[in-house]
């Protein structure tokens, strides 16, 4: 029961942290246009890694002082998200756990799949959808967390409701530092 409450837990932080993480740079790199309507809010085209470094965001809440990193992907011309990752230690099981947040308009059978400079981990399952978009959590692994630490790009793949795929490179410049500032 505790562990369904602390994803509730992470996903609410999650919708609301989202809120106020930075987007990424404008001019080092390319996102895709905007989505048409037909294809129901999924990215057309895989944009290029930015290098925007990872931010770490704490918040107070009493007590403790928990903290996260993350990533944040969006459609320059429309300010639309199109995908944000965030990374966090729950102080109740010391590894990390992370939290995709994904365009709506996935093909939800299929799942996500991250890779790691070309490695391809397994399939992770859309966990739930809602207005703001669609999750996908997972836990990070210590041979998952070595990749992300060496790692220069993690691509997120998805398809979309035409099962198109759609890859979306994301910076893994300073993960390093930004984990070892969640470890504190």
């Amino acid at each position: 029961m505790s562990r369904v409450v602390s994803v509730a837990a992470f996903i609410a932080g999650i919708i609301m942290l989202t809120g106020v993480a930075g987007a990424q740079e404008k001019g080092k790199g390319k996102t895709p246009p905007a989505a048409s309507a037909d294809k129901a809010g999924a990215a057309q085209a895989s944009p290029q890694a930015l290098s925007v470094p990872w931010l770490v965001n704490c918040a107070s809440t009493g007590g403790e002082v928990p903290c996260e990193a993350s990533q944040r992907l969006v459609v320059q011309k429309t300010g639309q998200l199109l995908i944000a990752v965030t990374v966090r230690i729950p102080p109740e099981s010391k590894t990390g756990a992370m939290m995709l947040h994904l365009p709506h308009g996935l093909f939800l059978p299929d799942g996500v799949t991250l890779d790691i400079d070309g490695k391809v981990s397994k399939k992770h399952d859309v966990q739930t959808c809602d207005q703001k978009g669609c999750y996908a959590g997972l836990p990070i692994d210590d041979a998952n967390l070595k990749m992300l630490q060496s790692g220069k790009t993690m691509t997120v793949a998805f398809r979309n409701l035409q099962k198109e795929e759609v890859r979306v490179p994301i910076t893994l410049s300073g993960f390093k530092e930004a984990y070892a500032k969640l470890r504190q």
